[in-house]
């Protein structure tokens, strides 16, 4: 019996390993298969199909075009409204006049486009990436900009001197809640009835905003222009 358990233990061991290996390799085929299933041609095609379109014809509501990479494109005047666009790459785009109300544009870049005139009204922001854009005259009016990086945006309003028409960005009842507004220029911008709790704002100018009901709960002032003027430097140490 001493002899043979060693040699017994050297058995078992042996016709361990191939199962062992066995299971391996069924393993690997299945993450293998997994991995194709989660692959879909068909969405991917459609989205280039509507990525075409929109080139094509400037109007693609309601449309999928998660992830697509829009960057560059001159997009004056689209219509992407009610589009899913989450994750997608609009960096550096011409969206001028752009039509993107109720769009999910949840974690979208879309720093250094251009989106003066634009219409976000209730659109899904959250996360986006905004910074450097030029924001002068668009609209996000009870749009989600929650967590979304705002910073270094142009949108300084001013007031035509000879007709008085007041030009501004139009933030009125924006979720802007833990976002990055860090050197936004914001002058005139109409934050009424905006939520701007915990919002990063040093550096930013808000200088004759309209901050009617404006929720600025546990906001970061340093260095920041307030609406009449005023620097705060309430954060600052």
């Amino acid at each position: 019996m001493l002899i043979l358990n060693p040699i017994g233990n050297r058995i078992l061991q042996m016709s361990v390993i191939p199962k062992v290996l066995w299971s391996g390799a069924w393993a690997i085929v299945l993450l293998s298969v997994a991995s194709v299933s989660f692959a879909d041609p068909l969405s991917d095609r459609l989205q280039a199909l509507n990525r075409q379109r929109l080139i094509e014809t400037n109007r693609c509501q309601g449309c999928n075009l998660r992830n697509t990479d829009l960057s560059g494109l001159k997009l004056i005047g689209a219509d992407l409204s009610k589009a899913e666009l989450q994750g997608a790459n609009l960096r550096s785009t011409d969206l001028r006049g752009a039509n993107l109300q109720e769009t999910n544009l949840v974690y979208v870049d879309l720093s250094y486009a251009d989106l003066r005139l634009a219409n976000f009204g209730k659109a899904n922001l959250t996360g986006a990436n905004l910074s450097n854009t030029h924001l002068l005259s668009a609209s996000f009016r009870q749009s989600n900009l929650q967590e979304a990086n705002l910073t270094d945006t142009y949108a300084d309003g001013n007031v035509d001197v000879f007709t008085q028409v007041r030009q501004f960005v139009d933030l009125e009842g924006a979720n802007l809640l833990k976002a990055n507004l860090t050197n936004a220029k914001l002058g005139f911008a109409n934050l009424e009835n905006a939520n701007l709790s915990e919002v990063n704002l040093v550096e930013a100018n808000l200088e004759n905003a309209s901050v009617i009901n404006t929720n600025f709960t546990n906001a970061k002032l340093c260095n920041t222009t307030l609406q009449d003027g005023s620097v705060s430097e309430q954060s600052c140490r």
